[in-house]
């Protein structure tokens, strides 16, 4: 009974005999008449009975030939090469696919929230990171990762479509908590790449569900675990050293506030070093917050005061550094502008500029960090409060161009949002700031209005400037 491939149109034009148009995450026709748009794109496949049984792979061609009492007997008919060099792992290898398992109709529904064709607004690849690309070829083998992909995938499609969780979404992530739960009461498997890239596209998965605490994301708390369990990751593996690039950042960063991250200062060093981007200034600015994140976990650090000299005047440099590089960063992305409007169309490399400008957000961020813990123990340094609100204009003047990329290409821009908030002393910036975090909490459905939102950038305001702990 083999599979003979069929039409790619989404379930409702195929069953209206409409023409499909295949657009991801939504055909035209199924966002027009704001429908639930299944299947557009993916291969399917009708079932036909065959005559016989002959295998056309497995069994050559035959000829009739004459023995010597005159007998006819049927004889393959092959070449002298085909006899030497025959393998049936070769036969295996060339048996068609017949794709029909849930697995791989979900793999297919997955592939179609990665490939390049999928808008930049909606692509998950783009925003969250290049292992996205290998975990296709990884499913079938671990059960965690399996329904994780099934979850991830349903929750991009609802957020897509109706921008709220809807409850085949919520039984799929539910599915895959449960799923995850078991992989992590075993320590084999707890510690693979496939259970820790679970972890990770559940992460994913709860910024469009939404969270009930503007710094609390909760899977970060597992992934801290398996980290630290794992103690390093391993670079001759490709996927796993991708995803350890991907994974560090939000860990980090929700390590400056949560103290069920816990690691020592070794280890916060360990978690961010990674050899792929180890001499870049996106991979420097990850060690500058790792490092602050060290010392106000083991610092014991009051206001002006420090036990660890050596920790602050460290820090004074990576902040020196941090500067120079977002001035080398500021050039480079003004050289990416073309001059002339009129060869902008043309000449304009529109991916690069948004990666630089993407890092040169999270370095405008990481500098108002690193600003606010230096100004609690140089305290006469106006240079430090006149550099935060720097910082926070540049990350209010960049508000604009990424609105043009949301929902899923300015989800970083909360953060930095964030950043902008805290940073400076203008109240007409901060009020600017308050409005786009707003904006981007009704985006994601997080259900924090902005009366919760002041006191809690209140506390992480006071946090980060070493006056008082944050605390929930």
């Amino acid at each position: 009974m083999p599979g003979v491939p069929s039409g790619r149109g989404c379930d409702g034009c195929r069953k209206q005999k409409k023409k499909c148009d295949q657009a991801k995450p939504s055909c035209s026709r199924c966002a027009r008449l704001k429908m639930a748009c299944v299947g557009a794109g993916q291969q399917r496949y009708k079932f036909k009975e065959q005559n016989g049984t002959q295998n056309a792979i497995a069994i050559p061609r035959r000829t009739k030939e004459q023995n010597g009492t005159g007998t006819t007997i049927i004889m393959p008919q092959r070449t002298k090469e085909e006899y030497t060099s025959f393998d049936m792992i070769d036969v295996l290898k060339t048996v068609p696919h017949t794709p029909s398992s849930k697995l791989t109709l979900a793999t297919d529904e997955f592939v179609g929230t990665i490939k390049m064709s999928t808008s930049v607004r909606y692509n998950l690849v783009y925003w969250y990171g290049e292992f996205l690309k290998d975990i296709p070829a990884r499913l079938g083998r671990n059960g965690a990762l399996d329904t994780a992909v099934e979850a991830l995938t349903a929750a991009h499609s609802s957020f897509c479509l109706y921008h709220r969780a809807t409850p085949e979404a919520l039984v799929k992530y539910s599915t895959a908590l449960r799923t995850l739960r078991f992989y992590l009461d075993d320590p084999v498997k707890a510690s693979s790449s496939e259970t820790l890239c679970a972890v990770m596209l559940l992460l994913i998965c709860q910024g469009f569900h939404g969270t009930s605490s503007v710094r609390w994301t909760g899977h970060c708390e597992g992934a801290a675990q398996i980290l630290k369990a794992r103690r390093y990751y391993d670079p001759n593996d490709e996927f796993e050293s991708k995803l350890h690039l991907s994974l560090r950042g939000p860990v980090v960063f929700e390590g400056l506030f949560n103290p069920k991250i816990q690691f020592s200062p070794s280890e916060w060093k360990t978690l961010v070093d990674n050899h792929i981007d180890e001499n870049t200034f996106p991979g420097k600015m990850m060690r500058y917050v790792s490092h602050v994140t060290s010392m106000i976990r083991h610092g014991h650090l009051r206001k002006g005061d420090s036990n660890d000299q050596k920790a602050v005047d460290e820090l004074r440099t990576n902040y020196q550094t941090l500067k120079a590089g977002l001035k080398t960063y500021e050039d480079y992305m003004d050289s990416l502008k073309p001059i002339d409007k009129d060869l902008r169309k043309i000449a304009f490399d529109a991916h690069t500029y948004q990666l630089v400008e993407r890092f040169y957000s999270f370095g405008l961020t990481v500098g108002v960090i690193l600003a606010c813990v230096l100004s609690a123990f140089d305290t006469e340094d106006k240079g430090l409060i006149s550099d935060m609100n720097s910082f926070a204009n540049g990350i209010m003047a960049l508000a604009h161009h990424a609105r043009l990329f949301k929902p899923l290409g300015a989800s970083y821009m909360q953060l930095c949002f964030q950043a902008a908030w805290v940073g400076t002393t203008d109240p007409l910036v901060r009020a600017e700031a308050e409005k786009e975090m707003a904006e981007y909490l009704a985006d994601f459905g997080t259900g924090y209005t902005i009366e919760q939102l002041v006191p809690e950038m209140e506390k992480i305001s006071r946090h980060l400037r070493l006056i008082d702990p944050y605390t929930m």
